[in-house]
């Protein structure tokens, strides 16, 4: 059984984690000043929450603006005696980035972000159709996707979606798709380490990287990870919603801190939230407390997620961008 060695945030880290939420490439020096502390005690303090799985700052673009728009949540359920072995190959596969072991009516539960509904299409028959135990697939296309899991906190955000910047009708060419992928890897990677792989300069870097980050096409996350700092009960709630009263639902889910992904989706849910919570005692009081209370809410399924196996932000960039 792996026990999660949950992190208890003191106050500095929160401080630190809140300012890289606004600004995931802030500077030691400049954090130091927000924090009132010294450089190098926000540099052995973020190192710290990072070698313990706390946080990850990471790059992640915009799928609308990379082509790759098309989402949908993947219900599975599998032979018995192949669930480990059906959850190793989807894990592989390149366009789910977010695979999870269930309970419920599915067995797993992934989350795939593709270029087209055609690619989606091939995914399901190629991909999917390739791996042997699989006994039902149910597919969730994502309309909409209202709140995203890179933005949450254990405490009130705001400012969930990338927004569009000031580049307007910029795109990226073969070297700002390179860079992009340096910064997805680590969103805090100098400009130097990044001129030094590409052979250029360290001042194009620069200019090319607030070019990225100014066009919306891109931010620089702090994700971090519930499970570190104690949310460990994790749960998948489809939702079935009286449709006068949708916009009104989603706002007030949208609003709720322990709410960490929300879309719109067709299928047999109008919304798929992800719900973190600190025992299965606070899911219980979530699901027949706060969901009960709101207006419009025709009738909940919850997905207890047993074993996150893959959380990735890279959803790729589409070929031609």
């Amino acid at each position: 059984m792996n026990v999660i060695n949950v992190h208890r945030l003191d106050q500095l880290e929160t401080k630190i984690l809140t300012h890289l939420q606004q600004d995931g490439r802030s500077s030691y020096t400049a954090l130091a000043e927000l924090c009132d502390v010294a450089e190098g005690t926000i540099r052995k303090r973020l190192r710290r929450l990072e070698s313990k799985g706390v946080v990850r700052i990471v790059g992640v673009t915009d799928p609308t603006r990379t082509g790759m728009g098309t989402v949908a949540v993947v219900w599975l359920r599998a032979e018995r005696g192949r669930l480990t072995e059906v959850v190793s190959q989807i894990t592989a596969l390149h366009h789910a980035h977010y695979v999870a072991y269930t309970t419920g009516a599915s067995d797993i539960l992934a989350i795939v972000t593709l270029s087209s509904k055609d690619e989606l299409v091939r995914f399901l028959t190629n991909d999917l159709g390739s791996i042997g135990g699989l006994t039902e697939v149910e597919t969730s296309m994502v309309l909409k996707t209202c709140k995203q899991a890179y933005a949450w906190a254990p405490w009130p955000t705001s400012g969930s979606e990338l927004h569009p910047g000031k580049g307007g009708a910029w795109q990226p060419d073969s070297v700002d798709l390179q860079i992009i992928d340096y910064l997805q890897k680590d969103g805090r990677v100098t400009f130097v380490t990044i001129a030094e792989a590409l052979g250029i300069t360290e001042s194009t870097v620069r200019r090319r990287v607030t070019a990225i980050l100014d066009s919306g096409i891109m931010q620089v996350a702090a994700i971090i990870s519930p499970a570190r700092v104690g949310f460990t009960t994790v749960a998948m709630i489809g939702i079935k919603v009286e449709r006068s009263r949708l916009n009104q639902v989603v706002k007030e889910l949208s609003d709720m801190t322990c709410v960490r992904y929300l879309a719109l989706s067709t299928g047999k849910y109008d919304l798929i939230i992800e719900v973190v919570q600190e025992s299965n005692e606070s899911l219980l009081d979530f699901l027949v407390g706060r969901l009960e209370d709101i207006p419009g809410i025709v009738r909940t399924d919850t997905h207890l997620l047993l074993k996150l196996s893959k959380e990735t932000f890279d959803w790729g960039v589409a070929q031609g961008v």
